[in-house]
């Protein structure tokens, strides 16, 4: 299972990527939501799971999983912040941070 993790905290990024790597994921990290999705773009392998952190430059995490389900539309995506986010994600699954 392919999973892309994308917070522009880098602390937190490699964290999470580092648990899910060592239960056996194959795990991408990101800190710019842009740069995922270039990953997307040239990558034959889709992601299956993203994570990402609501509060970002360039593109907040709903906006990202907009674009990335365009690229790959059978992506499931996670929403983490600090911050309660319900209201602007619709029916994604939210965490929020820390956990």
């Amino acid at each position: 299972m392919s999973i892309y993790i994308v917070d522009d905290n880098l602390d937190l990024c490699d964290f999470i990527s580092f648990v899910l790597a060592n239960e056996g994921y194959r795990v991408h990290g990101f800190t710019c939501p842009l740069a995922a999705l270039e990953h997307i773009k040239s990558n034959q392998q889709q992601p299956e799971i993203l994570i990402a952190d609501y509060n970002m430059p360039r593109l907040n995490g709903y906006e990202l999983h907009q674009k990335a389900s365009q690229l790959a539309p059978e992506v499931k995506t996670i929403i983490i912040s600090d911050r309660y986010v319900q209201d602007m994600i619709g029916k994604l699954p939210f965490l929020q941070k820390p956990f």
